[in-house]
């Protein structure tokens, strides 16, 4: 074999071995999705909500959340199987109960959401925009809800999908809190 030929060898050997570093780096930063319905009970958090910046319909950056009511913040994505059957009935719980869902997708852009939500009404989407979001509230597995208090404390984590219809989970969760704790 020429020198030409082992240093081109070489050369496609080395490219080979970093597309699957990359390949694998990426693919375990990645959110897992949770295929089962969530029953396990709620993680109690006492934290306060990170500043995160999303970006809006438009175009338009703005800051996540600033809380004077209580708000479930909900990171999903329209390609997680779990996140797509969770999202409408976690949708309609501010109708039904005083508190608002702000939904964050990870989506890289709004028509992957909008294929997704065709007629479905919801007005409080944004997409996380960067990685901060999954960083700062430690996303390892989708879906994923927070429950953040009037006061801006994180004070509880629903790792995987939910039943949001279930009246005894939300009573349970939403309505029988006192003092948020």
């Amino acid at each position: 074999m020429s020198r030409t030929a082992r240093w081109v060898l070489a050369i496609a050997a080395l490219q080979a071995a970093l597309v699957g570093v990359y390949w694998l780096v990426e693919h375990q930063r990645a959110p897992k999705t949770d295929e089962s319905l969530g029953t396990d009970p709620p993680q109690h958090v006492d934290m306060p909500m990170p500043s995160l910046t999303v970006a809006r319909r438009g175009g338009s950056r703005s800051e996540l959340l600033s809380p004077q009511r209580r708000t479930l913040v909900h990171v999903w994505a329209t390609w997680c199987p779990p996140c797509r059957a969770e999202l409408p009935g976690l949708l309609a719980v501010p109708s039904q109960h005083d508190v608002d869902v702000i939904a964050v997708t990870l989506d890289q852009s709004w028509d992957d959401v909008d294929r997704f939500l065709g007629d479905m009404k919801a007005s409080d989407i944004v997409l996380a925009g960067s990685e901060d979001v999954e960083r700062a509230l430690g996303v390892r597995t989708l879906p994923v809800t927070f429950l953040v208090e009037a006061d801006g404390r994180l004070t509880l984590r629903f790792d995987g999908a939910r039943d949001w219809t279930d009246k005894a989970f939300v009573r349970t969760y939403l309505e029988e809190r006192v003092d948020g704790r």
